[in-house]
């Protein structure tokens, strides 16, 4: 606003705050400038209104008006964006304190090192240096300035404290307080802090501290008669009683107060009226951080913030007309499942919440079936009572689409973890949904043979919520999509029929292949509860190159060269841009042993003669090399060193997670166009996004870009979406290579697929799902 007050007012600059304050601080002013824009153009188009109403048509005032709302609604945004920049310096402030404490744990292990080598155990050094005497101190009672040296309060000091101690008692209030200060002002109270607002003097005698602030003694009005403060023997410093370790927490209490001022008001300042522009709360005018008590205010005040917002607030979502959940209801799927039905809140938790922590339902009630029958009774009661309902495997899913946008029933297959059988002659794997990938690959490892698929999150991932989201993953370019891999399924439908598609065999011509309705359905057609898989045979020699290249350009060379000199033995190539390494070695401590390159290409080859792949590695490296097509690299042959290397890759998806909120974007491209979306993206988003990585599965052209930024903000997003889909529509890709579009891109879907094809779509979901229970708000836009 043109009358808006900002940081800079109070600072001789804003160069020296954090970055992403910095930018938080200067989008709240662009949006102060836009909103000052729009009410101007309210105010000409109001003024035009009024002039010209009598000569209008009904169509043309009926246009103005909407005129006048659009201007309007575009104002409001602006401000509610600006009330969620408000809530993410909230959040900011609170982080860094949380680092704080972090330290002050480290200074306090370190303290109470110092004090056991220091002199406070003995008995002279265990009580302060005493005050005036009694006579004096009655004599001297009241709010008047003290103008006599005898008047004045000795300041206490421990005897024969170690010097650490004396350095932090010597800190002066004016150093704490952020308030102008009389050097020669003593101190008071059990904060050790000068006279500020109401104060009461103590009438125990032998209390060591005079004068005390109201609220460090939880007091609001002066009581009548004599005051004396409770409990001050264990807990001031000075008294007889006073232990070792309650001088520690004293002085680490301090030195606490001390860090908080120093650290938090050196970043912000002290903002107009002690407010964060839109802040919805009030922090009392007291350093930054620090309340009469030392507690922090500011978590306080924006602890709510930590928890993830509500896929239906951030959203704006509307509730569907489902049933609540009932006592009676609850009742049944105990009678069907005893021990295994979920109504504690805590336990709920996790459950509710996605793996980026981006999304949050709130579900009150999850159901841990073990056989098919089960989830067909609990989906047949379901179906009967329009109880909506959430199937959920690892709950790993980076779209939303494994979690509650609501309090949808939580069905999930954590128990559904059987292996049904394996046939070592063909490979074929059948077993239940709940199994986890990693488990199912270690068991199939024995038999001489690997799953199809590879994931990051692979000792965590369900089987059937693979299948269900049709994941790629890292072996794709050699085993092909779980499209060709998945030989049948079973199936409950939303009704409770079960339907058993689970067939074994390698070819099967006998009408439409019903399996592949549901694989990448998300969920929203039936509950996978059991698959068929085939999987390949196990490779006697992988090697791994981890290379490094000077461009994108000589990435792709890379690529061809390979792909033309390895042939049969290539079974995966990724590539990550330098920032994904530097976020993987400051976030998750991994140290690459390739470095100083603006990109680097990961190659492995598995295949059955340890010789004969060698050499075709080796000589493709050689000709690499001399080409200047890879500047530098690495080879790993060993379980060991190919398993560090592969987290390299793997663990990139948790560095993002470390560097604030995730903007993930999942996009298959022509390979040529994948790192021009990254480039494009930088420079579209400039200073307002804090990082813009790239990297992702060159074999098959799928690009993952992620977007950081220090919490979530509307604004953001706004200038991400549609960019990135209009950009993708562009080239022919698609929004979507493995992800799926679970709650987040369910209404992009258009930048992939024709109007004629989401009809069609939708048109499955009516036939399969009639009231549509089986994740809700998932997959497929809303229908007109």
């Amino acid at each position: 606003m043109a009358t808006a007050m900002y940081l800079e007012h109070y600072l001789d600059s804003i160069e020296n705050l954090p970055c992403e304050l910095q930018r938080n601080f200067q989008l709240m002013r662009e949006l102060d400038q836009r909103t000052e824009d729009k009410k101007a153009e309210i105010d000409s188009l109001a003024a035009e209104y009024i002039e010209s109403v009598k000569n209008m048509l009904p169509e043309e005032r009926v246009e103005h008006l909407k005129k006048i709302q659009s201007a309007y609604s575009k104002c409001k945004e602006y401000s509610d964006d600006k009330v969620q920049l408000a809530m993410q310096t909230y959040e900011m402030v609170d982080k860094h304190i949380r680092r704080l404490d972090a330290d002050l744990a480290r200074f306090e292990a370190d303290l109470k090192d110092k004090l056991e080598g220091s002199d406070f155990e003995n008995p002279g050094s265990r009580s302060l240096k005493k005050g005036r005497s009694q006579k004096d101190k009655r004599g001297s009672r009241g709010r008047g300035r003290r103008t006599s040296e005898e008047d004045t309060p000795k300041k206490k000091k421990l005897k024969g404290g170690s010097e650490f101690a004396d350095t932090i008692l010597s800190v002066h209030p004016s150093d704490v307080l952020d308030m102008p200060v009389d050097p020669n002002e003593p101190t008071y109270c059990l904060c050790h802090q000068v006279s500020y607002g109401e104060m009461i003097g103590c009438d125990n005698q032998d209390c060591p501290i005079e004068w005390f602030h109201f609220a460090c003694v939880d007091l609001t009005t002066k009581p009548k008669g004599k005051w004396v403060i409770m409990g001050i023997s264990s807990a001031v410093p000075g008294c007889s009683v006073w232990s070792r370790q309650t001088q520690l927490r004293w002085l680490t209490s301090f030195h606490r107060r001390i860090l908080a001022q120093q650290s938090v008001t050196s970043a912000l300042g002290t903002l107009q009226q002690g407010k964060l522009p839109g802040a919805p709360t009030r922090v009392v005018s007291m350093p930054w951080g620090v309340s009469p008590r030392g507690r922090r205010v500011l978590h306080a005040a924006s602890s709510s913030f930590q928890e993830v917002m509500l896929t239906s607030e951030r959203y704006r979502v509307q509730r569907l007309p489902f049933s609540y959940v009932s006592d009676s209801d609850v009742a049944f799927f105990e009678h069907i499942m005893p021990g295994r039905v979920i109504t504690n809140p805590e336990e709920l938790k996790p459950f509710n919440v996605d793996w980026l922590k981006s999304v949050q339902g709130c579900s009150k009630l999850m159901l841990k079936p073990q056989t098919t029958a089960e989830v067909s009774q609990a989906l047949r009661y379901c179906y009967e009572r329009n109880l909506a309902v959430n199937p959920q495997g690892g709950n790993t899913g980076l779209v939303g689409g494994s979690v509650p946008v609501f309090d949808e029933i939580i069905l999930s297959t954590v128990l559904m973890n059987r292996i049904i059988s394996f046939d070592e002659v063909s490979g074929i794997l059948v077993c239940q949904a709940g199994c986890i990938l990693e488990k199912l690959n270690e068991y199939v490892e024995e038999q001489g043979f690997i799953m199809p698929l590879d994931l990051g999150a692979k000792g965590s991932c369900h089987i059937g919520g693979n299948v269900a989201t049709n994941a790629g993953g890292l072996r794709l370019l050699r085993y092909g999509s779980l499209r060709g891999t998945v030989l049948g399924l079973e199936v409950v439908l939303a009704d409770g029929s079960p339907l058993d598609c689970l067939a074994s065999l390698r070819k099967d011509n006998t009408g439409y292949d019903l399996k592949q309705l549901f694989i990448g359905s998300e969920g929203t057609l039936g509950v996978i509860t059991a698959v068929s898989i085939l999987c390949p045979q196990k490779p006697k020699a992988v090697n791994l190159a981890f290379l490094g290249c000077q461009s994108f350009t000589k990435v792709l060379e890379t690529f061809t060269t390979c792909r033309a000199m390895l042939g049969e033995i290539l079974s995966a190539c990724e590539f990550m841009d330098e920032k994904c390494m530097e976020l993987v070695e400051r976030h998750v401590k991994l140290s690459s042993p390739v470095t100083g390159s603006p990109f680097y290409v990961l190659i492995e080859t598995s295949g059955s003669n340890s010789t004969h792949d060698e050499e075709k590695l080796n000589n493709f490296i050689e000709q690499a090399m001399t080409s200047g097509l890879v500047t530098n690299g690495t080879v790993a042959t060993d379980d060991k060193k190919i398993k560090m290397l592969w987290s390299l890759r793997e663990r990139i998806t948790e560095a993002l997670t470390h560097d604030g909120y995730v903007y993930k974007y999942d996009i298959s491209l022509p390979v040529g166009k994948l790192y021009d979306l990254v480039t494009d993206t930088r420079v579209w988003l400039g200073q307002s996004a804090k990082n813009v990585v790239g990297y992702g599965h060159l074999g098959d052209g799928n690009l993952h870009l992620n977007i950081t930024a220090e919490s979530y903000s509307h604004s953001l997003l706004d200038a991400i979406e549609p960019f990135v889909y209009e950009w993708t529509a562009r080239y022919n890709g698609s929004i979507s290579a493995e992800h799926g579009l679970g709650f987040k891109k369910k209404q992009f879907i258009k930048y992939s697929k024709p109007n004629e094809a989401v009809f069609l779509m939708q048109r499955f979901k009516a036939m399969l799902d009639p009231k549509g229970i089986l994740n809700p708000y998932k997959t497929l836009p809303s229908s007109s």
